[in-house]
């Protein structure tokens, strides 16, 4: 979702202003903030000084975590479990995610509701 937030703007890009106003608020961790830098890096293709600008951003408004607990329930794409161990560490009430392969197909995640960004508006409102 912090890549969609980020770049291409919509409905998580609305949740990031939500963020922002400190309306809702985002977690993230070390893994987290790690993979989202190699995205832009390689994804986007940002130079250095802008992804680090845009990561210490992140970082700054988000709730920053270490989770304590590794879990193995995505097996095809194992850097999707720094998402659940973070929600998790966390105790969030909502996982908000535009990841439909591997995390929203879930459903939940020992009792966390994982839902896209469209879902979260629709249901808690902008």
């Amino acid at each position: 979702m912090l890549i969609s937030a980020l770049w291409f703007g919509g409905q998580t890009q609305k949740l990031w202003k939500l963020v922002e106003s400190g309306k809702i608020e985002n977690v993230v961790s070390p893994p987290i903030l790690r993979e989202l830098a190699e995205a832009l890096l390689s994804k986007i293709g940002l130079p250095l000084s802008d992804v680090e600008k845009l990561v210490s951003a992140v970082k700054d408004i988000s709730f920053l975590v270490r989770p304590k607990r590794r879990v193995w329930v995505i097996r095809t794409k194992e850097t999707d479990n720094r998402i659940l161990e973070c929600a998790l560490e966390a105790k969030v009430d909502v996982l908000v995610t535009g990841n439909m392969k591997h995390i929203r197909r879930l459903g939940q995640f020992r009792g966390i509701p994982i839902l896209t960004p469209r879902e979260f508006v629709d249901q808690y409102g902008e």
